[in-house]
């Protein structure tokens, strides 16, 4: 269980890199036009990984399940989060599905997929890595 709570945990971290790239976007991106939205979801995405990268290794004793456990969990919350923002604008959940296509520019789809998947590559890249120093 402490585990789960630990990725919960380092999940959280994710909120503060969202709320700045969502300033990043709203003040300095949207200059460049309509390749402000799906840049915005680009470096949401990396820092999502980045932040899986450096802190997902320090937690211990974790097997393949376990990532895909994270991974879920991250998916979630990352979903969750953002209804929660549109709900306190006045939306709901039809804005989040929204938000789900591509087609307009948004890259949404591409944040949960990294929420979902980056805990587990960063295991699979651990454990490459400590194969090869073995």
């Amino acid at each position: 269980m402490k585990k789960y709570i630990q990725a919960v945990g380092i999940w959280f971290l994710i909120i503060p890199i969202a709320i700045l790239n969502g300033g990043l976007r709203e003040n300095v991106l949207n200059k460049l036009g309509t390749i402000s939205l799906p840049l915005s979801g680009i470096i949401l995405s990396i820092g999502i990984f980045v932040i899986a990268y450096l802190l997902i290794p320090k937690i211990k004793n974790c097997d393949s399940k376990d990532y895909v456990i994270f991974g879920v969990i991250w998916f979630l919350l990352t979903n969750l989060f953002d209804l929660f923002m549109y709900i306190s604008d006045g939306g709901g959940m039809k804005d989040l599905l929204y938000s789900y296509n591509f087609l307009n520019g948004n890259l949404w789809i591409l944040v949960v997929i990294t929420s979902f998947l980056s805990p587990i590559v960063v295991s699979k890249l651990k454990e490459k890595r400590r194969k090869s120093h073995v």
